[in-house]
């Protein structure tokens, strides 16, 4: 018995303030883990909120691009086609406007020489941009960031894109000048200069990822400036 009670006598073991040592190393460990983590974290958001933004902005310019660059199309160069500004809200204009902020033109893309507003086809005659507004027109209260086009069906302004913090237009007359008030020179209007802003979604505003912008310049060949005599 003595044998025995000497033997666990002389058996070492770890004392209080070893182990409060070790668990102080592992919990800094663990710390330094867990930061690692929220660091590559944060990086894979950014890199998603990036890519997201630059799939937004190829998306939304070349949309309004292709649309603006067919702005005045006639077959049978009727002159009632091209850039218009109808800033009334709801019907029948439903704020269809050409300023910096907003575009909106016609072309006659069934051939009938009629800007169709709700027969079959008539949603290709229509080329509409603007953001945070409302389906009849309206500027929003709270903006939401969202492109919208202009379509004649039920819902009048259609989402196209997120995430566009800013959508500006520059116009140009067949000088190549700036024209400062394009809404009251719309037939003068032959060139126009698109730059657009995404944001980062809401969720993600306060991770400092920065806001990127893309901007085009489209020559318009079907303007009313065409088919002057």
């Amino acid at each position: 018995m003595t044998n025995v009670f000497q033997k666990l006598r002389g058996q070492s073991g770890m004392t209080l303030v070893e182990l409060l040592v070790a668990m102080t190393m592992s919990g800094l460990i663990l710390g330094a883990i867990f930061a690692l983590f929220q660091v590559h974290q944060r990086m894979a958001i950014r890199q998603s909120q990036a890519s997201l933004m630059q799939q937004e902005l190829l998306s939304a310019i070349s949309l309004i691009s292709d649309e603006l660059r067919m702005c005045g199309f006639s077959a049978h160069a009727a002159p009632d086609f091209g850039f218009s500004h109808r800033p009334g809200t709801g019907a029948p204009d439903y704020g269809r406007t050409t300023t910096q902020s907003s575009v909106y033109c016609t072309q006659d893309m069934n051939a009938d020489g009629v800007v169709n507003e709700g027969d079959s086809g008539s949603l290709r005659e229509h080329a509409g941009f603007r953001i945070n507004v409302a389906n009849d027109g309206s500027a929003k209260t709270v903006p939401d960031n969202v492109l919208r086009k202009y379509d004649t069906g039920s819902v009048r302004w259609q989402p196209v894109n997120t995430n566009i913090g800013e959508l500006c237009f520059t116009y140009f007359d067949d000088r190549g000048d700036i024209i400062e008030d394009p809404q009251t020179h719309t037939q003068s209007i032959r060139g126009v200069r698109v730059r657009i802003t995404a944001i980062p979604s809401p969720s993600h505003a306060g991770m400092g990822i920065g806001n990127s912008t893309m901007s085009t310049m489209v020559w318009c060949r079907n303007t009313y400036m065409d088919k002057m005599p």
